[in-house]
């Protein structure tokens, strides 16, 4: 019965510079709200954005969990950041990110020691406003418009 279940669980912590977050429990429709607001604050809470994402305790992670972690993603990409998911080898977590080929959008390591010293060795992107004052983007040339069979 739903309504048996133990609700899903985020712990979170740091590693020095690396902010960590495990998720444990079932992320589906009904559970991922709440997730969400627990994975929120923690992006709040930090400026340095090294964020790795622990799945390796997930029993079950349905397409509404999958779409959490994309919109955490993209956050973080936006702030500057850089985030890594953990997925077990055999998990049901890796099983679906490689189903749905969510491997190929997010930087995935298998336990939390490479992840963190991934992040430690090359950690976030400046940030994309410190970018642009550092080195601007070239104006693209103009786009010619085309001209009729008269050349008018």
């Amino acid at each position: 019965m739903p309504g048996d279940r133990e609700p899903p669980q985020v712990q979170s912590w740091r590693l020095g510079p690396v902010r960590v977050l495990r998720l444990i429990g079932e992320l589906d429709a009904v559970t991922v709200p709440d997730v969400a607001v627990a994975l929120e604050k923690a992006l709040l809470a930090f400026e340095d954005l090294r964020l790795v994402v622990d799945l390796t305790q997930v029993t079950f992670i349905a397409s509404a969990g999958v779409g959490a972690l994309v919109r955490i993603r993209q956050e973080v990409q936006r702030r500057g950041g850089r985030l890594i998911v953990i997925l077990a080898p055999q998990g049901r977590a890796r099983r679906l990110f490689e189903l749905t080929r969510m491997v190929d959008h997010f930087e995935v390591r298998r336990t939390l020691p490479e992840a963190v010293h991934a992040l430690r060795q090359h950690g976030p992107r400046p940030l994309l406003a410190d970018k642009i004052r550092a080195d601007p983007e070239p104006t693209p040339p103009p786009i010619p418009i085309p001209r009729g069979p008269t050349g008018v």
